[in-house]
């Protein structure tokens, strides 16, 4: 056997393991366009969403306002640029605010898991066979009714990172694991239920509309301190 060859061999091979193993570790970075019409108490209006997604933690841009999702610690960060302060939540608590429920002290006890398993529980998720091209991706129209709100989600596979999206959606979902109300109305949170990532969601609240449309999709490396809290940002509740 030709040692020179045997080398050129073994060099192949492991160039094709570290392609393999970089491609594995890459990020995700999404665009999507929310339009609001008719929302109770909010203006109408469009917002450009500039979604971050690691392994560990995801982190969505609002133009105003900035919210982590860190799963290894469990921990949900809102951030104000403006006044450049910030609050902290743990996961298991996050969601109960919207419904004016204190979640302070004796979160756990059975009366609120209860509560927020019924909940997650009269949440629903219909599958249907219709199939469109939305934005240049193969969808699936799935209907999503979740306590007074009806959307549809239109979902596809049909993007490159698809297999890194499963794996930080496999990722969110134990961190919401004892937080069945967020597991059921968080998008990643769906994801298996849904069998894709939505491309377009449709959602009726009240008598107003939000409509999402996702614009861009890109597999790259991010900078780890995009899922940190900058310096200089102030705490003001906890």
């Amino acid at each position: 056997m030709n040692p020179g060859k045997v080398f050129k061999v073994s060099m192949a091979g492991m160039f094709a393991l570290l392609f393999l193993i970089a491609s594995a570790q890459a990020d995700l970075y999404f665009e999507t366009e929310q339009v609001s019409r008719g929302i109770p108490g909010q203006p109408d209006g469009t917002a450009l969403l500039k979604q971050y997604f690691s392994s560990d933690a995801t982190m969505i841009d609002l133009g105003d306002r900035i919210t982590i999702m860190n799963f290894k610690e469990k921990m949900v960060y809102d951030l104000e640029k403006a006044s450049r302060t910030y609050t902290s939540n743990a996961m298991d608590k996050m969601g109960m605010e919207s419904f004016g429920i204190e979640v302070e002290g004796e979160e756990q006890n059975a009366l609120l898991q209860t509560m927020m398993k019924t909940m997650a529980q009269n949440s629903k998720v219909t599958p249907t066979s219709e199939i469109k091209t939305i934005a240049g991706y193969k969808c699936r129209k799935y209907v999503i009714d979740i306590m007074m709100t009806s959307s549809q989600y239109w979902v596809t596979r049909d993007f490159t990172g698809y297999d890194e999206m499963k794996s930080i959606a496999e990722r969110a979902a134990q961190a919401f694991m004892n937080n069945p109300l967020m597991r059921q109305t968080n998008v990643l949170g769906m994801m298996k239920e849904l069998d894709g990532y939505p491309v377009l969601t449709i959602t009726q609240i009240m008598n107003g509309t939000i409509t999402s449309t996702l614009k861009k999709t890109e597999q790259k490396k991010l900078d780890p301190s995009l899922f940190k809290v900058p310096a200089g940002y102030k705490m003001v509740r906890q």
